[in-house]
């Protein structure tokens, strides 16, 4: 049965060199419609390559871990064993809890406030430290092994997690107002406001039409009463300014922009022939503490 991945995009770095994987740090972004990697040396504190794949149709957790499977075990890069693999899981479902109310043996009660735990899932929680609180997520069971099979040393957060912190610490330093923070996805997309060092909002809304989405951020903006002619909103993700989702957007928020790869690391030429808003969440989970 062949592989039900599309090529997106696959660039690499002539200085990548594959007999010396174990010096390297692997991060993919997951989920059951997609995927995408990059490769980060450290000697160097550079990313050499990227790749992304998207999923033909929608397919079964069982049918997708048997391929993506097959296709790590036969990727030039990904069949290695690397220096470290963090993992970004994508998951709608997901419950913010501030650590001071935290209790492991109470995760099932505080994930019901957001979602119902499915009995093929398991709960997972990251300790996020800016800010001081939990993330709550289902992931399926047998993804779960099948990454830690691949990668018996891999480290798994929500990518929520890793979006969360890291707009945290891009912007702790910034001139204290509120800023949007919109990450689009394919079928789901992600709404961030922080104001100086403090996370106001998140929450994840699946859409399927552009109606949906412009409804979601407006939605965000009339509940913490913010003025769309003043309030800056940053995009990242598959979203371009030519396409539907930008042009609605835009109709109702004035100041747009779209996401910027940290500064704190330095990129290969390949990343020059890649929009730097499509992969942000992957590259800059580089600067969380998680």
């Amino acid at each position: 049965m062949p592989e039900p991945f599309n090529l997106i995009l696959k660039k690499s770095d002539k200085a990548l060199d594959t007999a010396n994987i174990e010096d390297y740090k692997l991060s993919i972004q997951l989920s059951l419609d997609g995927f995408s990697f990059c490769v980060f040396d450290h000697s160097i504190n550079k990313f050499l390559s990227l790749e992304s794949y998207s999923v033909q149709g929608k397919i079964s957790v069982t049918r997708f871990c048997e391929n993506f499977e097959h296709f790590a075990k036969n990727h030039p890069f990904l069949r290695h064993a690397f220096q470290q693999v963090l993992v970004l899981i994508e998951s709608p479902k997901t419950t913010l809890v501030p650590a001071p109310l935290f209790d492991e043996n109470e995760i099932q009660t505080f994930a019901k406030f957001n979602f119902s735990p499915d009995d093929d899932n398991l709960l997972l929680h990251d300790k996020l430290i800016y800010p001081d609180t939990f993330n709550l997520y289902p992931i399926p069971e047998m993804l779960l092994k099948t990454i830690h099979s691949l990668f018996p040393l891999a480290r798994v957060i929500c990518h929520s997690s890793a979006l969360i912190e890291g707009l945290m610490i891009q912007n702790k330093n910034l001139p204290e107002k509120k800023r949007v923070f919109v990450n689009t996805r394919n079928s789901f997309l992600d709404i961030v406001v922080i104001e100086g060092k403090s996370l106001v909002y998140y929450n994840s809304f699946s859409y399927t039409s552009k109606e949906d989405f412009i409804y979601y951020i407006i939605f965000v903006f009339e509940q913490l009463d913010l003025n769309p002619e003043e309030t800056e909103l940053t995009l990242s993700g598959f979203i371009e300014k030519s396409s539907s989702l930008f042009e609605i957007t835009y109709k109702y928020v004035r100041h747009i922009q779209f996401g910027e790869l940290s500064t704190n690391f330095s990129y290969s030429y390949i990343f020059d022939e890649v929009p730097p808003h499509y992969f942000t969440n992957l590259i800059n989970s580089g600067l969380c503490e998680l």
